[in-house]
């Protein structure tokens, strides 16, 4: 089961992580707060290597999990801006959204227990298929024959 997305993430998002999230957080006892900031200050990091080179990224990519979407949701404000006024709130949260739609699908996917022809049974197999062949071969109400 997968529990982690990707989200590409703006200088600016990236650095609103870090002004809003402290590395103290923790969700149910489980720190969530240190882990996310180890990966924003990453990918800081690397903008701000990456931005006295010609063709900087605009985004780059982080690797989140459920918990840290969580996170992203409780901390940031879809009002919120970046120190010169422009938002970046609304954006990350949506973000964070989608990552956790991919998360929890990928969940429910997983769970979908889906039987696997070379595990089933040969006996259950023909079982299924007289009960299909049995409902095909029944006339309708309408179609007696008369």
């Amino acid at each position: 089961m997968s529990n982690e997305a990707t989200v590409h993430l703006s200088h600016l998002e990236a650095w609103l992580l870090d002004d809003m999230i402290r590395h103290t957080w923790a969700d149910e006892s489980r720190p969530i707060g240190k882990g996310l900031l180890l990966k924003v200050i990453a990918v800081i990091r690397e903008f701000e290597q990456r931005s006295r080179k010609p063709n900087p990224p605009a985004t780059m990519p982080i690797v989140v999990t459920e918990e840290e979407c969580w996170a992203i949701d409780y901390h940031i404000r879809r009002s919120l801006k970046d120190s010169d006024g422009i938002p970046v709130g609304k954006e990350l949260l949506l973000k964070a959204f989608d990552a956790l739609l991919t998360i929890c699908n990928a969940s429910a996917t997983q769970s979908l227990k889906l039987a696997d022809s070379a595990e089933e049974d040969q006996e259950g197999r023909q079982r299924r298929l007289r009960r299909l062949a049995e409902f095909l071969d029944k006339p309708e109400e309408g179609d007696k024959a008369g």
